[in-house]
């Protein structure tokens, strides 16, 4: 039997204070489950000799790995980079902050070896947050529900455990990272979520900023647009173009019906206006949606998505 392999992953900024217990925690937890295993630290642009110190820990400890970028790119191009790099059969990912538990990887992983589950996401009890990140991440829970469909109490990125096929073919940026579970789901694999504990920060400063918010949001967007029309963008596109030509119809055949039937001046109205307006616009929505279709058409030609769970030869 193959012997598993687990990546954990840990993005980190400015974390010296967290990161040597965190490791030491990790290292502890994943040896009661495999002696095959990396552990994956990200160092998003640490300005705090974090890089400095993990060189030091990997002198003696070969299973650490350590990512380097250039500058802080944030939690989705970290999470990127870890996911190119891992070599695990299942990928967890983690904060490196000590405010979850590496104790818990057991558990996160579990659903997955008895294969009840391609994700698992870990519902984080009692979170430590002050009022305000609570708040803003009840928006998101319902946001998530309204426009991405998926009924979880927490879809953060962490801590969960991921089957390495899951994150095949991803290309998430921005602030994307917190819609991976949903773009997962969207995909098709089977998601449950199991109980995780969570620690008030005993090191540093959260990273979490207000105005991430707005751009997650602007992400959902985006992330609505790809689950519903990124096959046929034209459904898109050819419905707003095809209303908007029939508004600027009506309107024009009341303003002729008005000129012609009943010989009343159209001069000085805006009608006629707005009907030519709504006529040239629908008509640039369809053509929009022409060439939007023919893109993706040409992109899944020469990338075709894998919808296939099993082959059997």
């Amino acid at each position: 039997m193959k012997l598993l392999k687990i990546s954990i992953i840990a993005p980190a900024y400015n974390e010296i204070g967290n990161l040597p217990e965190f490791i030491k925690k990790t290292v502890a937890a994943l040896k009661k489950i495999t002696s095959d295993f990396e552990i994956i630290i990200v160092d998003d642009g640490s300005t705090d000799n974090s890089f400095e110190l993990l060189k030091k820990i990997k002198q003696t400890l070969k299973e650490l790995k350590i990512i380097r970028l250039r500058r802080r790119c944030g939690q989705t191009a970290a999470l990127m980079a870890g996911f190119n790099l891992a070599k695990g059969d299942i990928i967890v990912v983690m904060d490196s902050d000590l405010q979850q538990d590496p104790a818990e990887i057991k558990k996160l992983i579990e659903p997955i070896l008895s294969d009840k589950a391609d994700v698992v996401s870990g519902r984080r009890q009692k979170r430590r947050h002050g009022l305000f990140i609570k708040l803003i991440a009840a928006v998101e829970r319902v946001l998530n529900r309204l426009f991405l469909g998926i009924r979880l109490s927490d879809t953060a990125v962490s801590p969960n455990a991921y089957k390495k096929e899951t994150l095949t073919d991803l290309n998430l940026y921005g602030e994307m990272h917190r819609f991976l579970v949903p773009i997962l789901h969207w995909r098709g694999y089977r998601i449950i979520e199991v109980p995780v504990s969570h620690f008030p920060r005993i090191s540093g400063k959260s990273k979490y900023r207000a105005t991430k918010a707005v751009g997650g949001f602007l992400d959902l967007l985006i992330v609505k647009f790809w689950q519903d029309y990124s096959s046929r963008p034209i459904r898109l596109f050819g419905s707003i173009g095809l209303w908007l030509i029939l508004f600027g119809s009506i309107i024009g055949i009341e303003e002729a019906v008005r000129k012609l039937v009943f010989h009343l001046s159209i001069y000085n109205r805006t009608l006629p206006l707005l009907a030519a307006f709504l006529a040239i616009v629908g008509i640039q929505f369809l053509i929009l949606g022409i060439l939007a279709d023919i893109m993706v058409r040409i992109y899944y030609q020469n990338k075709p998505e894998n919808i296939v769970e099993s082959i059997i030869e």
